[in-house]
């Protein structure tokens, strides 16, 4: 239901953005390149850390991760941004997940037959916060822009995109609406989307050639 009401609002949006930025004597275009530093919820792909590996080699010194409430994500990421015309741009986004979690240690009750120790897993510490293996993403991105000739801009987007949790399978994302606002060379940004990069929101600030 959240999806469908993001979908819906952000058509809304480029629509009304579409029918009233008609100007008669356009400006000259002129491409653009801009680099992005954005920030957003974590990306869906990054509630698979901490891969069975790491927590294996973990478990080899009785410590494990602690997945609760208090653990949060730290996602950001970088774009390089092509302004190919009016209405189209296109993207290259990396970007990168760290996930923070309570470490805890297990306590000891003597020694199995090769010598190594036993760990009672009904008694354990938290022994501190660890950040576990980075999540990364490179995806790349089409944005149609409605509003080219505003100084705040809608548009809307898709993207393909491979992730260090999903390997060489893609993962599509859209971008219903977003607004970019700024002048001549730094502007800010601000969107709804589902992709490799953020789930829900995603934002951060923008410097144009």
């Amino acid at each position: 239901m959240k999806a469908r009401a993001i979908v819906l609002s952000g058509a809304m949006l480029c629509l009304c953005c579409s029918v009233h930025a008609a100007d008669n004597e356009p400006a000259p275009f002129k491409k653009t390149f801009s680099i992005e530093i954005g920030y957003g919820i974590q990306p869906l792909h990054a509630t698979f850390s901490p891969l069975p590996s790491e927590e294996d080699a973990m478990a080899k010194n009785g410590q494990a991760f602690v997945n609760n409430s208090d653990s949060f994500y730290l996602p950001v990421d970088i774009s390089e941004v092509w302004r190919v015309s009016p209405h189209w741009e296109l993207g290259l986004t990396e970007s990168i997940c760290w996930k923070f979690m309570d470490v805890v240690q297990y306590g000891t009750f003597g020694t199995d037959p090769n010598g190594n120790p036993r760990y009672d897993l009904d008694n354990r510490t938290t022994i501190g916060r660890k950040a576990a293996l980075p999540s990364a993403a490179l995806s790349f991105q089409a944005r149609v822009i409605w509003s080219p000739k505003w100084k705040v801009t809608a548009y809307s987007g898709l993207c393909v995109g491979f992730t260090s949790m999903t390997g060489f399978i893609p993962v599509p994302g859209i971008t219903p609406a977003g607004v970019r606002y700024g002048g001549k060379h730094i502007y800010f940004f601000a969107e709804a989307t589902l992709s490799p990069i953020a789930t829900i929101a995603h934002g951060g600030l923008g410097w144009r050639f």
